[in-house]
């Protein structure tokens, strides 16, 4: 019986020594963060290189000689919707200078300007593109070889060896080079820094 008493209170002595030390300390799962159902993931993506190349005898994606409609989609196409279209006006008065045909049009992305004449040139006759100018922080257009706005003299007898010929300074036109590049000669205009300041190529217009 003695033995039997001894037995019970040590067992709920253990039993009480077992509440008193505590319970096991709480593991808390781990939490994963997922991202909002509605958001999304952002990429910089840059944009579709341009089809449009500077070339002697138009712009890659249209000749000279292209009828207007077509050759302001063309370019349109690639660059959006032109900055400026100056309509019609007299080819003597123009903002242009004076240029072949009693008419030109003006019509402009930027520093990118296709003329329009509605005479003959050597690419044709009637209303025809007749000549393309960049100046004046263009767009981001160059020959196939990369050349373009901004770069020096330097550089296109790099890119175009032996097809330059530099033309000096004679009061008051400025410096020049005439390059021989994909599809004809293309003008570049430097200033005293031999830097690329417009590039034109086509039938000219006058002063």
């Amino acid at each position: 019986m003695r033995r039997a008493l001894v037995l019970t209170v040590a067992l709920i002595l253990l039993g009480c020594s077992d509440d008193d030390s505590g319970s096991s300390p709480t593991t808390i799962p781990a939490t994963s963060i997922e991202a909002p159902a509605d958001s999304t993931t952002t990429s910089t993506t840059e944009p579709a290189p341009s089809s449009i190349a500077l070339r002697g005898d138009g712009l890659g994606v249209v000749a000279l000689g292209a009828v207007p409609d077509v050759a302001v989609a063309s370019i349109s196409d690639e660059l959006g919707e032109p900055s400026a279209d100056s309509g019609w006006q007299p080819s003597a008065s123009s903002s242009y200078g004076t240029c072949p045909g009693e008419r030109i049009r003006g019509v402009e992305w930027g520093g990118l300007v296709l003329l329009f004449t509605d005479g003959g040139t050597i690419f044709g006759e009637g209303e025809h593109l007749f000549t393309w100018r960049v100046s004046d922080a263009p767009p981001p257009v160059a020959t196939a070889k990369g050349l373009g706005y901004g770069a020096t003299a330097a550089d296109a007898e790099e890119l175009y060896p032996e097809h330059v010929v530099r033309v000096p300074v004679e009061d008051p036109s400025p410096a020049f080079l005439t390059i021989g590049a994909e599809g004809g000669p293309i003008t570049a205009y430097l200033d005293e820094a031999d830097t690329i300041t417009n590039l034109e190529a086509g039938a000219t217009c006058g002063e």
